[in-house]
């Protein structure tokens, strides 16, 4: 009986070595990136496909595997379907994705550093935003922070700044106070820090969630809210700019090292064209969107009194940025540096952007 369970035993345990295998190979980076065979790469893309904000930040990976002539093949995974948003970093270190669209702001723990650009206030266009952190990616903190995921960074996906909608008007930051918000990450400590009470609940959820009343309002840009029909329950923008946050492509390296070199460099001298592109469709979408919305009189838009915007800008900074810093500085991480580093970058970036 002994020697039979012990057959049992090595049979099960040779059957699930085998299946990991099969798993991860089949996960893999396959192809030798010829037209005879192409390299396919598998990319985990938590956002549905087809809306704006997929559409503008997809552009690069397309002209690439275009321009690749049939040498590169993208296979995209939408809507969270190989890998949830907060564990890309480890499916792309694992080789279940090639490839993957990381939020920093849904892995806190584990690239830290990278949450600095959803701190609030810092950007607040497409087209700066994701060249800065284009820019912040080629640094030795931010390279190592992705290297600990055997992953580098790839491109850049941005979007427009944030803004509160509200089923009813907030017509200051006094009304805002207690109201339930849908918000994430550094955003939501500035908008507790403010008196609202900020929920965390995946987007898909939160047309639902407005419709019923456990929400009173969300963060969202003009593009996202109405991607999302948001604007079919919340009727009132209050218009203060609470930032962008962006988000990035990041590659396994392995499947990085089997791309040939051409098409690497196809990948790195796509970068501003890139944004540029993802800039003009994004907030041109949203400033549509809006200008539309408000001329229906469907959506009120309400401006800030320069003492709330004073207000925002005062608790971001005293709040959020310097617990983000305290944080860091406790993981004995050098946030005040990248932090600078950010600033500096999106300064430089804003001042060549051509989208005025």
């Amino acid at each position: 009986m002994k020697k039979v369970l012990r057959h049992s035993l090595l049979g099960a345990t040779l059957l699930s070595l085998v299946f990991l295998l099969v798993f991860q190979t089949s996960h893999a980076a396959t192809g030798k990136g010829t037209e005879e065979s192409p390299l396919v790469l598998k990319s985990a893309m938590w956002v549905p496909a087809g809306i704006t904000y997929s559409k503008a930040n997809s552009w690069i990976l397309k002209e690439v595997e275009k321009r690749s002539k049939g040498r590169l093949k993208i296979e995209f995974y939408w809507s969270g379907s190989l890998v949830p948003a907060k564990s890309v970093a480890d499916g792309i270190k694992s080789g279940v994705a090639d490839m993957g669209l990381v939020g920093a702001a849904y892995m806190p723990g584990k690239l830290p550093l990278a949450t600095v650009v959803s701190l609030p206030l810092t950007g607040a266009r497409f087209f700066s935003s994701a060249m800065a952190l284009s820019e912040l990616m080629q640094t030795p903190e931010l390279k190592a922070e992705l290297g600990k995921y055997n992953m580098m960074y790839l491109s850049a996906f941005a979007n427009s700044s944030y803004k509160l909608w509200s089923t009813t008007p907030i017509k200051t930051l006094a009304d805002a106070k207690g109201k339930k918000i849908r918000t994430a990450g550094n955003q939501a400590k500035l908008l507790k820090a403010l008196g609202a009470v900020p929920v965390s609940i995946i987007a898909t959820e939160v047309y639902t969630a407005l419709q019923r009343g456990t929400l009173d309002g969300v963060m969202a840009n003009t593009t996202f809210a109405f991607d999302y029909k948001y604007t079919e329950v919340v009727k009132s923008m209050f218009a203060v700019d609470f930032g962008t946050v962006p988000f990035f492509m990041a590659v396994n390296k392995d499947s990085w090292n089997k791309i040939p070199s051409d098409i690497q460099q196809m990948f790195i001298d796509l970068q501003e064209e890139g944004a540029k592109y993802g800039h003009q469709l994004y907030e041109g979408a949203g400033d549509k969107n809006i200008a539309n919305a408000t001329a229906k009189g469907t959506i009120t838009v309400v401006e800030p009194s320069l003492g709330d915007l004073a207000l925002v800008q005062k608790t971001a900074k005293e709040s959020v940025w310097s617990g983000w810093l305290k944080k860091m500085s406790g993981k004995g991480l050098p946030g005040q540096k990248v932090l600078d580093n950010y600033l500096e970058f999106l300064k430089k970036w804003e001042a060549k952007n051509p989208f005025k």
